[in-house]
C-alpha cells in the first residue's frame, strides 16, 4: 500500500517530464505575442487575458522531424479594446523548447 502511494505521489513529477509546455508557460508566451501584435496594429492597451485555458498538446516531432516541439490548443478570453465586451478565441500554436528556452509560433486563432 505504501509503495502505491509513493508511486502516486510521483505522478505529477513524471507528467512534467514530457516536455509539453505548462498552461502557465503557454499563457505567458501567447500573451506576449498578442500584446506585440496588437501594438503593431496601433491597438495598444492589452495587458493580459481575462482567462486562459490549455486544451491539449500533441507532439509535433512526427510532422517536423524535430524533437521538443508541441502543437497546442488553447482558449483565451480578453477585451480587444478597453470598454468592449470580452471575446474568447480558440488558438493553436507551436511551442518549441530550445537553447533560448520555450518559444511560440502562432498557427491561427478562431473567434468563438
Amino acid at each position: 500500500m505504501r509503495r502505491a502511494l509513493a508511486v502516486l505521489g510521483l505522478l505529477p513529477i513524471l507528467a512534467g517530464c514530457s516536455g509539453e509546455p505548462s498552461e502557465a508557460d503557454m499563457r505567458r508566451l501567447v500573451e506576449t505575442h498578442t500584446r506585440r501584435a496588437l501594438e503593431r496594429q496601433g491597438q495598444g492597451g492589452f495587458q493580459a487575458f481575462d482567462a486562459f485555458r490549455k486544451q491539449g498538446c500533441v507532439d509535433a516531432a512526427k510532422k517536423t522531424g524535430k524533437g521538443g516541439q508541441f502543437d497546442c490548443y488553447y482558449a483565451a478570453t480578453f477585451a480587444p479594446q478597453p470598454g468592449q465586451p470580452p471575446m474568447t478565441v480558440n488558438g493553436k500554436g507551436r511551442f518549441t523548447s530550445g537553447d533560448k528556452g520555450l518559444t511560440f509560433e502562432d498557427m491561427g486563432a478562431q473567434p468563438r
